[in-house]
């Protein structure tokens, strides 16, 4: 039997932990991700509360996410208007 992780089965941004280093804005995260095509888009969406990270609600279009969030290797599940979402870990 072959283990398929989640990651596997999900679309998926990498960022290198230089990448990592001063954080990273989640409006940046939704462009990246295709989720929104101006940064206006982008923002109004966290502005309106269809953004999520890990089930929770970010409605701060200057939040960022820091590198800590990633010393355990975790991975970070972005969700914008409950049905787009994308992976985003640090890539080693």
């Amino acid at each position: 039997m072959t283990h398929i992780s989640l990651a596997d089965r999900m679309p998926t941004l990498d960022f290198t932990p230089n990448a990592l280093k001063d954080g990273i804005g989640v409006v940046p995260l939704i462009l990246m991700a295709g989720f929104a095509d101006t940064i206006t888009a982008a923002s109004e969406l966290v502005a309106s509360g269809a953004v999520m990270i890990e089930n929770r609600q970010i409605v701060d279009p200057d939040h960022h996410i820091l590198s800590y969030a990633f010393d355990d290797g975790e991975v970070l599940r972005l969700t914008v208007g409950g049905q787009r979402t994308m992976l985003i870990r640090r890539a080693e």
